[in-house]
């Protein structure tokens, strides 16, 4: 054979083998063939210059991010590998998010650990701090200029209170004068203070302490409910002036003279000369009875005389009795009238009037029923006895006569005799408003109440 032959034959032999196999055969050793293939070094240069190119983009992002300086990148066929440590574990989050939205990269592999070191750790303290003070500084010339203004509110707010002090209304309630006073300073400087905060750039802060104020105003309101009731009824009665120093009121049934009123009670010197303080709050809503705004009251008692005894010489007896005695006012005219008729007493109601400014009330009353009492008694007019009387007598024995019923009625009458005829002690009690006048002295400047002010 030729050598052409030689060669030849093995590549005939081939395809007669090749055409006498089935095709899955054939497709198998066709595949066999493929896999068996060394990989195409044109393909790997560009996967390796395709990873080397993925490497850099990330390597130059990673350098300008503070905390990942560190980080070591490798990359083989698109899958990233971080190696190296983080500052913190949200810079670890950022580096793998920065790896997943970059192009051309198919999977990642984060080894990176978390840097514990001191100056690591400290450097984002630091340079937030160092953030901060640069910008205060460059804030420096807003901030005086807001120091300013809010100096000049204060001053532009006192002027304004010293001039609303100034009005007649103000001179006539001192405590409502320095309330508007600070009421008005107020105002000036929350209405400066929200033009300074919009000029710092911080209107924000201005919604939050509104409405942290608007919290805290609702709990302080509840918690201190009383307080604020009563201090709001203090102002309200500053205003009012529903009473005077040393006025005889009745306030929800406390009887006594007015000391003071302060800015949570009102203090009354009650008749017995105790100290008593009412919640401005009651004495605000509660009925008030003043004895001193009408200087004239009047006094009434209750005598019983006997069923035998004339009612209208009685009325006279009694008429001419009250019109001696000269702390009794002569109009209104003292009055007599029948109350009531009993089984055994006629009961006579004697009303008279008295000039509270010239005469104990209590005073004069008691005088009133000790006179009528005396001129009852020299007129003739018996008073009925309440009790009943039971005489025991042997059979026979002699009823004493009226005469001697009399003889038994004379120490009565000789009690009567001894008593002074003149009038006695009426003038007008002064040792409480003295016990005011004290306390009034202890609260000069608590205390609201004007006397020269005009009443309700």
């Amino acid at each position: 054979m030729s050598p052409t032959f030689h060669h030849v034959l093995p590549g005939l032999l081939c395809t007669v083998l090749v055409m006498g196999m089935p095709q899955a055969a054939v497709h198998a050793l066709a595949g066999d063939a493929t896999i068996a293939q060394p990989p195409d070094s044109i393909a790997v240069e560009l996967v390796r210059q395709s990873d080397l190119e993925l490497r850099e983009r990330l390597a130059a992002r990673f350098s300008v991010i503070p905390g990942l300086e560190k980080t070591q990148i490798e990359v083989f066929g698109g899958v990233v590998i971080l190696r190296g440590e983080a500052s913190d574990d949200g810079r670890r989050q950022l580096a793998t998010t920065l790896v997943e939205q970059t192009e051309g990269v198919i999977a990642l592999d984060n080894q990176l650990g978390i840097d514990t070191g001191i100056v690591t750790r400290s450097q984002p303290v630091l340079e937030h701090m160092r953030a901060k003070l640069q910008r205060l500084v460059a804030a420096l010339p807003l901030l005086l200029i807001a120091a300013l203004m809010v100096f000049a509110a204060d001053r532009v707010g006192r002027w304004l209170a010293a001039r609303q002090r100034l009005s007649r209304r103000a001179r006539r309630n001192p405590f409502l004068a320095g309330l508007t006073g600070q009421a008005i300073r107020v105002v000036v400087l929350l209405a400066v203070a929200l033009v300074v905060l919009d000029l710092l750039n911080a209107t924000a802060l201005v919604g939050a302490l509104l409405g942290t104020a608007g919290i805290i105003g609702i709990a302080v309101g509840f918690a201190f409910r009383d307080v604020a009731e009563n201090y709001i009824a203090g102002i309200l009665l500053s205003l009012r002036q529903p009473f005077a120093p040393h006025d005889h009121v009745v306030i929800d049934g406390h009887e006594g003279l007015v000391a003071a009123l302060t800015s949570r009670a009102t203090i009354l010197i009650t008749l017995d000369g105790n100290h008593l303080r009412l919640p401005n709050a009651l004495v605000f809503k509660s009925v008030m009875l003043n004895y001193t705004r009408n200087p004239t009251r009047r006094f009434s008692f209750d005598l019983g005389i006997a069923n035998e005894a004339s009612i209208s010489h009685t009325q006279r007896v009694i008429r001419n009795c009250l019109h001696d005695i000269e702390a009794i006012e002569a109009e209104p005219a003292p009055s007599v009238l029948v109350a009531e008729l009993g089984d055994s007493s006629t009961v006579m109601r004697v009303s008279a009037w008295v000039d509270q400014r010239n005469a104990s009330f209590g005073r004069v009353r008691s005088e009133a029923i000790r006179l009528v009492r005396r001129a009852l008694a020299e007129a003739g007019i018996d008073m009925p006895d309440p009790g009943y009387r039971v005489e025991l007598r042997r059979a026979g024995a002699k009823v004493p006569d009226a005469a001697a019923r009399t003889r038994e009625a004379a120490p009565v009458a000789t009690d009567l005799a001894a008593e002074s005829p003149t009038e006695g002690d009426v003038a007008v009690e002064r040792h409480i408003d003295r016990q005011v006048e004290t306390e009034r002295a202890a609260l000069a400047k608590a205390d609201l109440l004007d006397p020269d002010a005009p009443r309700e």
